[in-house]
């Protein structure tokens, strides 16, 4: 077998289509506004430029004003840290002791307690057995511990 190419079909076109593609009639081309289109143009890409050297100096600014706030932490931190220092050297107990000596205080003596002995029924006292002719005084419950 061998390869032959067939031969093109020619298609028969209609009265119509050959019509269609024939040249028509067009209308006046629209008059094109070059001037308005270029001023809207210029516009646009002024008012691009614009905000973004607007915006780039509004962030060299707020870079301006962090790299300030930084440096007044940075001051504050080494403030900070100073002062817990000092706290620390006013709280030693051996420069607590010196002062009470300078301002003329002695030192105590050796530490004495003071036991207090109470009768209460809470305590697990027992109260006294009241004598029937003994007058009671009609305060007494009032102010007693034992109601």
């Amino acid at each position: 077998m061998s390869a032959v190419t067939a031969p093109l079909r020619r298609v028969r076109e209609d009265a119509a289509a050959r019509r269609r593609r024939h040249l028509r009639v067009v209308d006046e081309p629209a008059t094109r506004h070059t001037l308005a289109y270029a001023v809207v143009m210029i516009l646009v890409l002024g008012a691009t430029v614009f905000g973004a050297v607007a915006l780039n100096a509004m962030a060299t600014a707020m870079a301006v004003e962090a790299r300030a706030l930084d440096a007044q932490v940075a001051d504050a931190e080494r403030t900070y840290a100073q002062l817990v220092a000092d706290v620390a050297s006013l709280e030693d107990p051996a420069r607590i002791r010196a002062s009470a000596l300078e301002l003329g205080l002695v030192p105590s003596g050796p530490a004495r307690f003071v036991h207090v002995e109470r009768n209460l029924p809470a305590d697990g006292a027992v109260p006294p057995i009241v004598r029937p002719d003994a007058t009671a005084d009609p305060l007494k419950p009032l102010l007693s511990a034992e109601r």
